[in-house]
């Protein structure tokens, strides 16, 4: 374990040659964009709402 940590690698471990586990270096995980923002906003007001804007499309 302390080589795996040490040098970044991994090891497969095996039972009678025939492979059965693998042994790699943990990672931290990388925080999720999605959702970083929930409760940072606030929508005030109706925005489904008509507008009183004339578009010309």
């Amino acid at each position: 374990m302390d080589e795996v940590n040490r040098l970044h690698t991994e090891v497969v471990i095996t039972k009678h040659g025939v492979p059965v586990a693998k042994l790699v270096p943990y990672e931290k995980s990388q925080p999720q964009l999605f959702g970083k923002l929930k409760g940072a906003l606030h929508i005030s007001g109706d925005v489904m709402a008509p507008i009183d804007v004339v578009w010309d499309v």
